[in-house]
């Protein structure tokens, strides 16, 4: 295996990333604004669509480890960067089902549409981050990769945010539910083509040869999470972020919207805290590359928590310290997404070195499952909790009732979830020196 020399150019990194942007920008209003869509203005119920949202997600724990062993398997023939056009499909056809949808949807076609648009996510992403891995053997280049993906990420939210944003200010109030999320799916539509084109063009190559072999069976496959200590860290932390931003996220609407009393302002909040853990990235580059990555994803998750705490204090009405808190949010935020992506190419080394094979379908596909089922648990948690909690948000925003349930599973959470990422990646076992270590194996 020959090592590369010389860094990627940032042109090539870029191309990579580019279908982040319509990923990501699908993403956000599917944790954030689609929930609260459907639960109130299509009149669906919190716990119904909580629960819909959220099984969606429980068949990832199967369909994302076979799609990865089927990546792995097939990419003599077919390679990584194919499956993103392939993802493409169902995912497009998903968003205008999910994104234009007639008032007399059911729970049915909600829960049918949401599982067309995760298998293709998880054949976009897992590709996306397999192809990626491969691209560099350097630890802090790792980084770099990785960041790129995720400031890819965080534009598509922007752009995806923009629109709404302005029909918050400027659209009839009557409407504003129904257009934002309309004005997001055309530009996820548009934006899916061009971007998975650019990178299938210009993107960097493998630096990994692919065999025709033996490999991994589905259930031998599975069982290597279940052996390797630093998989199991990185997965029980990757977990904690997930389930820490479907809580987040799925709450906000409610949180901005009703507890603090500015109604079609959510889309404004989200915009703020994206430009934030934007512009971070390279400052959390900065300090991984100076503190190691698994510290410095540690220190992301407890940053974040401390800025979710916020929401247990803040005075309704009181949108100024509630912004500060979103920023202080999303200043950890920035960090938690693309460190562990950067950190799971280093545990393929070692799989690279047990196993002489090339997994890296399988192991993003652990990591991909770990992140949507924290999501979707997250967002039917937070429902169910606040529908236990007698929330109902027609009511609330008539009577307020029920609205203080929102405030201590949003502020709560967040703390208690930064914790946990903490302590289940601080003794990582895969630092700077044990992967060079790695590496020096895998050349001899």
């Amino acid at each position: 295996m020959t090592e590369q020399h010389g860094g990627i150019g940032a042109r090539s990194i870029a191309a990579l990333s580019a279908p982040a942007v319509p990923m990501y920008a699908m993403m956000l209003p599917v944790a954030v604004f689609l929930p609260a869509y459907y639960a109130e203005s299509l009149g669906i119920g919190m716990t119904a669509a909580g629960t819909v949202f959220a099984l969606g997600r429980v068949f990832d724990v199967v369909t994302d480890p076979l799609a990865g062993v089927m990546m792995d398997r097939l990419q003599h023939i077919v390679r990584r960067k194919w499956w993103l056009a392939i993802g493409a499909v169902p995912i497009a056809l998903a968003v205008a089902n999910l994104f234009f949808v007639a008032e007399d949807v059911s729970t049915g076609q909600l829960f049918f549409w949401l599982l067309c648009l995760y298998i293709g996510w998880t054949f976009m992403s897992v590709a996306l981050f397999s192809w990626a891995a491969e691209t560099s053997y350097d630890y802090h280049e790792r980084s770099r990769v990785m960041a790129g993906i995720q400031a890819a990420n965080s534009l598509g939210s922007v752009l995806v945010l923009l629109l709404p944003v302005g029909v918050e200010w400027f659209g009839a109030a009557g409407d504003v539910g129904e257009l934002r999320v309309r004005t997001m799916g055309g530009l996820i539509l548009l934006a899916l083509p061009v971007t998975v084109f650019v990178a299938l063009r210009y993107g960097p190559p493998s630096l990994t040869r692919h065999q025709q072999g033996s490999h991994t069976s589905f259930w031998q496959g599975v069982g290597i999470a279940v052996r390797s200590s630093a998989l199991r860290r990185l997965l029980a932390a990757d977990f904690a972020i997930g389930l820490s931003l479907g809580i987040g996220t799925s709450t906000a609407v409610f949180f901005i919207e009703i507890v603090l009393g500015h109604p079609g302002r959510a889309g404004t909040i989200q915009l703020a805290s994206l430009l934030v853990g934007l512009a971070l990235i390279p400052a959390w580059v900065a300090f991984a590359k100076r503190i190691e990555k698994h510290r410095a994803l540690g220190i992301a998750a407890i940053v974040s928590g401390f800025g979710g705490l916020f929401a247990l204090w803040v005075p309704a009405g009181n949108f100024a310290l509630y912004f500060v808190g979103s920023v202080v949010l999303a200043m950890g935020i920035g960090g938690m997404q693309f460190l562990p992506r950067a950190i799971m190419a280093d545990v393929l080394d070692h799989d690279r070195l047990e196993s002489s094979q090339e997994r890296a379908g399988l192991y993003y596909a652990f990591l991909t499952t770990t992140l949507k089922v924290g999501l979707g648990v997250g967002i039917a948690l937070a429902f169910f909790l606040a529908d236990l909690g007698g929330f109902d948000p027609s009511v609330a925003r008539a009577t307020g009732e029920g609205a203080q349930s929102v405030r201590y599973i949003t502020g709560v959470s967040s703390v208690v979830l930064g914790l946990a990422c903490l302590v289940a990646i601080w003794r990582f076992p895969l630092g700077r020196e044990a992967q060079a270590a790695l590496r020096r194996s895998l050349q001899s």
